[in-house]
Order: C-alpha cells, then sequence, then structure tokens
C-alpha cells in the first residue's frame, strides 16, 4: 500500500486523534493532478481522486471521511454520525469518534484544533473572505457548544500561501479590519497579505494558548503541494487540492 506522506501538526501529538496535513505526493492521479489529489470535479479521474481519499483514510485508520463543499464563508457544522458530506460548510467540529474530519485546500489555509481535556475536534478551511468574516471565532464557539473549553484548545495552521505570494488587490485590504498583515507590492494598489500571520493572531485573540504553524508556502513548494494561484499563473488548466484531517480514535 502507498502510504503518502504526511506534515503532522507538532503541538496536537496525541494518541486519541490522528492528524495531519497532506500535499500532492503519494497518490494515484497523473499530469496537472499528479498524485494525491483529493479534490472531486476538478476535471481529474473521480475514481482515482476516490481512491486517494481511501489511502488517507487507511493512512489515519478512520474509514469514514467527512468533507465539505467550502464557500469562503463563516458557517461551521457540528458533526456526528448521522452527517452527510458535502454540505455547504467552511469548518466542522466535533466529539464523535471513528469520523475523519477533511478540509480541502489549494493555497488557503486549514486549521486543526483539538481538546483533548474535552475530546473535541475542529478543523477550518480559511481563504481571506472567512477569515476577515469570522471562520476562527466561530469554530472556537461551535466547539465550546459541545463540550470543549477553548483554553484547552490547541491548534496548527497548515501549509498554505505565503506572504512573499500572496499579492492581493485593494478590495481585500479594504475588508481587512486589521492592516497589520498587508505590506504593499510592487504593483499600485496591491499588497502583499500574510494569512498564516492573520489567523494566529485571530486564534490568540480568542484565548487559544497553544497554537503553531507549519510556515510551509504551497506556492513555492511546487513538487509537495497544489498550488491554485501557482496554476493559474503558468496558465495551467486545472489545479488539484490536499487534504488536511483530524479524527478522534
Amino acid at each position: 500500500m502507498l502510504i503518502p506522506p504526511c506534515q503532522t501538526a507538532t503541538n496536537l501529538n496525541n494518541s486519541a486523534i490522528a492528524h495531519g496535513f497532506f500535499g500532492s505526493e503519494g497518490g494515484f492521479s497523473t499530469g496537472l493532478y499528479q498524485s494525491l489529489n483529493c479534490g472531486l470535479n476538478k476535471g481529474d479521474d473521480d475514481l482515482k481522486v476516490m481512491q486517494n481519499r481511501q489511502l488517507i483514510c487507511d493512512t489515519m485508520g478512520i474509514q469514514t471521511m467527512i468533507t465539505i463543499r467550502q464557500v469562503h464563508k463563516n458557517n461551521v457544522l457540528i458533526v456526528n454520525s448521522d452527517t452527510k458530506s458535502g454540505q455547504e460548510y467552511d469548518a466542522m467540529v466535533t466529539q464523535t469518534p471513528k469520523l475523519l474530519l477533511a478540509i480541502k485546500t489549494a493555497d488557503c489555509a486549514p486549521i486543526l484544533l483539538h481538546d483533548p481535556v474535552h475530546k473535541v475536534i475542529g478543523a477550518i478551511h480559511a481563504g481571506w473572505r472567512s477569515a476577515v468574516s469570522g471562520i476562527v471565532a466561530n469554530t472556537i464557539k461551535a466547539m465550546e457548544s459541545i463540550g470543549a473549553n477553548r483554553n484547552n484548545i490547541t491548534a496548527s495552521i497548515g501549509p498554505c500561501i505565503q506572504q512573499q505570494n500572496f499579492e492581493v488587490g485593494q478590495e481585500v485590504f479594504d475588508s481587512a479590519f486589521d492592516v497589520t498583515f498587508f505590506t504593499k507590492a510592487n504593483r499600485t494598489a496591491h499588497y502583499l497579505y500574510d494569512l498564516s500571520g492573520f489567523l494566529l493572531n485571530q486564534l490568540k485573540k480568542e484565548d487559544v494558548k497553544s497554537i503553531t504553524t507549519t510556515d510551509l508556502d504551497t506556492y513555492s513548494l511546487e513538487k509537495k503541494y497544489f498550488s491554485c494561484r501557482r496554476a493559474l499563473h503558468k496558465k495551467e488548466s486545472a489545479f488539484g487540492n490536499q487534504l488536511s484531517v483530524i479524527g478522534l480514535v
């Protein structure tokens, strides 16, 4: 069996959870989707995508994977054993064991969360829109609604596009309530946005005490991660999605 590389979230290490940030390596897809593409309906062979997802389930030791249709908003799905995949949310939380919460990314930031005391986990898809609209705060509240305590939560921000490669326009700058995380780009009315830095700050504001970040750049690490922006700049016709996953064992 293939065992795809997995960047684990070190501060979440706990025998009660299976978790990690997967990249683009170690799967069955070919061409522009080589090789661990986990994004359905993107032009790849869906059978190979499902094989890739199954490979991650096998690697994590949890066979039920829950995915969401991520829409760059701030709503959070509370997951239980009856929850179906494909609903429109940008974060999930659960206290139900043997469910693998899976977040798809290709430059946006995945965040994995765990309250080891109360056995509650969360997973966030954070692009700039969901980040500035409060996805972090809403996810912490959702975790608390099913028994977590924010003072016990550990969090890790996974691979995402880093500031030096994340140029944004005036509309993104104008939408932000904290301009600390922008520097001016070479083009007029354009900025470089520190998405992971902003998310780190949001977690701290929510009283999350233990936070790590991989600081891995999906844009520049071409052999390890899919990147929407890199595909756009290279004028490629398609790109894949990597998965970040967490589950209570």
